[in-house]
């Protein structure tokens, strides 16, 4: 599929959906806004507002139909994500995967947006970049992140490794892999197990966040990617933040890293932590859908880019 690439005259259109919560703020989504005005693009909405549905940002009749609507139109190139929280899940029975077909775009958001974004590149073969949000990143962004997601967005391929360097990668097991780039949120990608919506994952490098988790849950939601074959599939894993962690005060716990050696040592492939990637305030962009290529020796490792986000 082609898909255009952004520059930053004359202003790019972008759609702006919430399939998942409200935002925080009307505040924040003002803010988000203007940003993306201010870094060249023209935001265009299906809703006047989106309105609070219990934890929902609007009904899922109303969350959908904007979705669509948008899937349906070759007057925008990117979708932008108002703010995650939980609610994608609901919504991916009734997606116009057909028109997602059709006309081919870029899905820009991370957390709950995981489960939209693999259905979406299962179903209709779309490239997405695991980015900021509208009225999370965009109200306060941070210039060298930002800088980075526009780089991706607008077809760049980075000549070198998806790190920084104030957070080189940690190797936990050594090897190389080289594969699709899949992942985001684990505990979505586990609701996913099971659905028809999740892709492929043989030989795929498996890039993974979490946040609220203690060590117990995430030890719960690695059980489940192993007991469904998931794992035993992977070319590689690359772990992102794993933030608000922290095991309940008093109780006997184990440590992540003795759960990720639980389910990671075993594997016979490579490994990688520290990617600075997840429910950080300053965090890098993930092209998911991408080739990619993770390497890992006995002091470094290296996940590479091998392919444009957006062409």
């Amino acid at each position: 599929m082609v898909r255009k690439a952004f520059a930053s005259t004359p202003p790019c259109p972008v759609g702006i959906i919430a399939p998942a919560s409200a935002p925080r703020s009307s505040d924040m989504l003002e803010a988000g806004l203007s940003n993306l005005r201010l870094a060249g693009f023209t935001p265009l909405l299906n809703r006047l507002e989106f309105s609070q549905h219990g934890f929902l940002a609007g009904t899922d009749g109303e969350r959908i139909a904007e979705l669509n609507a948008f899937l349906r139109s070759d007057d925008v190139n990117a979708l932008f994500c108002v703010r995650g929280g939980y609610g994608t899940l609901r919504l991916l029975d009734d997606v116009d995967y057909q028109a997602a077909r059709s006309y081919p775009k870029t899905l820009v958001g991370y957390s709950d947006i995981t489960a939209l974004q693999l259905a979406l590149f299962k179903h209709a073969g779309w490239i997405s970049i695991s980015g900021p949000m509208v009225s999370v990143e965009w109200p306060d962004p941070v210039e060298a992140n930002c800088q980075q997601f526009l780089s991706l967005l607008s077809g760049d391929l980075a000549s070198g490794p998806l790190d920084t360097p104030d957070h080189p990668l940690k190797v936990l097991r050594s090897g190389s892999a080289q594969g699709t780039l899949l992942g985001g949120n684990l505990s979505l990608i586990a609701k996913m197990c099971g659905s028809n919506h999740l892709p492929d994952l043989n030989g795929a490098i498996l890039f993974l966040e979490e946040i609220g988790e203690s060590p117990y849950r995430i030890d719960g939601l690695l059980a489940q990617l192993k007991l469904s074959g998931v794992l035993n599939q992977l070319g590689g894993i690359v772990l992102g933040g794993f933030t608000e962690s922290e095991p309940t005060p008093g109780r006997p716990t184990l440590s992540l890293e003795a759960v990720f050696e639980h389910y990671f040592a075993n594997l016979g492939i490579p490994v990688a932590s520290g990617l600075r990637y997840g429910h950080f305030p300053a965090k890098i962009a993930v092209p998911i859908g991408v080739q990619a290529a993770l390497n890992c020796t006995a002091d470094t490792a290296d996940l590479v880019i091998l392919e444009a986000a957006v062409r």
